[in-house]
């Protein structure tokens, strides 16, 4: 007669949480080590470029609590979340060139830097430990040159490759088997083969100034063209595969960031984007535009608070579990202008845009991110 199986009590289990509570471990990843970050938030501060001096703030929304964190690199153009890493991106001022400086996003700990021939605007990933790394152009007078896209060896952390695209290329997104650049100033997207490295295409987007680049839950890639003078600012929703431009939603005022940095920030589980009116100078209403990514529509456009002390905006990102927007902003000058030599501060808002909190950030604020599954 064969034994029967056996089988664990059904009480086992709850034995075993009991067991896990009283030694101190979390089965959903927190613990009471004392070196572990426990914040959701990750703020960027640019840092003043002259002094190369970027730093992050941490902020935990649990006790409200934001802490200043001095990383040793230069200035902080943007931030990426990817395999549990964190990767920051900041231009090196006395060699013209730049880096992605790799962190534990629990510690902080530096775990792997990549050094860039120029210097870097943001990063994307793409399958097979491969990402690509957007360079700010070179200057004739005061004219953008054609740039290049860095391709980057994610396993050996270097540099392998680099393509030729458009001026001032800013945002990347990665579908259907290919990376989307926006060329900023030739307002165009060029289409790289996300296997050979070569560029596919260049597809004139009828846009003025594309800059962010996200692909939404539909898998359809949304660019955000900041707009300026008689043109508006608009999100363009293309077919990846085709390429063709599907629907185009016209935003309300120019598109920017007093710190030329994040105007915009995507949120997958709401399906929403969100773009900022920001620009210091008076380019910027301090409008705020949530775009429906399902519906392909502009769904509210709210209005940042009022506060004579604080100018433009700097950063925004959304986290959908709480439902907290945020919104970075900068002290105002003796001149009335922005100040970037000195700490800004972070706005958290409502989903009607009242303030709920806010907490100082470090110098110049200019990209906001979450360590956890906060999108």
């Amino acid at each position: 007669m064969p034994a029967r199986p056996l089988h664990a009590p059904r009480w086992m289990p709850l034995l075993l949480l009991a067991a896990l509570a009283l030694s101190g471990c979390d089965l959903f990843g927190a613990n009471d080590d004392e070196s572990r970050v426990t914040t959701d938030v990750v703020v960027a501060n640019s840092g003043n470029f002259s002094a190369q001096d970027g730093s992050l703030t941490l902020y935990s929304p649990a006790d409200s609590s934001a802490t200043q964190n001095d990383i040793n690199v230069a200035f902080i153009n943007s931030l990426a979340l990817y395999e549990n890493q964190l990767y920051v991106v900041d231009n090196t001022q006395p060699d013209n060139a730049g880096r992605i400086t790799v962190f534990s996003p629990e510690t902080l700990d530096p775990v792997g830097q990549i050094s860039n021939p120029r210097p870097p605007r943001s990063i994307a990933f793409a399958e097979g430990d491969k990402g690509y790394v957007s360079n700010l152009s070179r200057f004739d007078g005061f004219d953008p040159l054609p740039s290049t896209v860095s391709v980057v060896d994610l396993d050996r952390n270097v540099v392998v490759d680099s393509v030729s695209v458009g001026r001032s290329p800013r945002g990347i997104g990665i579908a259907a088997g290919k990376a989307f650049v926006a060329n900023a100033a030739d307002g165009t997207l060029s289409v790289l083969d996300a296997t050979a490295d070569t560029v596919r295409s260049t597809l004139s987007l009828n846009c003025t100034r594309p800059k962010s680049v996200f692909v939404d839950e539909e898998e359809e890639l949304a660019v955000v063209c900041q707009g300026g003078g008689d043109q508006p600012s608009e999100v363009l929703f293309l077919n990846p595969r085709s390429t063709e431009i599907v629907t185009r939603v016209t935003l309300g005022a120019p598109v920017g960031s007093a710190n030329a940095t994040q105007s915009a920030y995507y949120s997958d589980s709401a399906e929403e984007l969100y773009a900022v009116s920001g620009g210091a100078f008076g380019s910027g209403t301090g409008e705020i535009f949530r775009v429906d990514t399902d519906a392909n529509a502009l769904a509210t456009t709210l209005q940042v608070p009022p506060n004579d002390g604080l100018i433009g905006i700097s950063a925004v990102g959304y986290d959908a579990v709480a439902q907290d927007l945020y919104v970075t902003r900068l002290p105002v000058n003796d001149s009335g202008g922005p100040l970037y030599t000195a700490n800004g501060m972070a706005l958290v808002l409502d989903r009607d845009g009242a303030v709920v909190t806010r907490f100082e950030t470090g110098n110049s604020p200019g990209y906001v991110a979450f360590l956890r599954d906060a999108q």
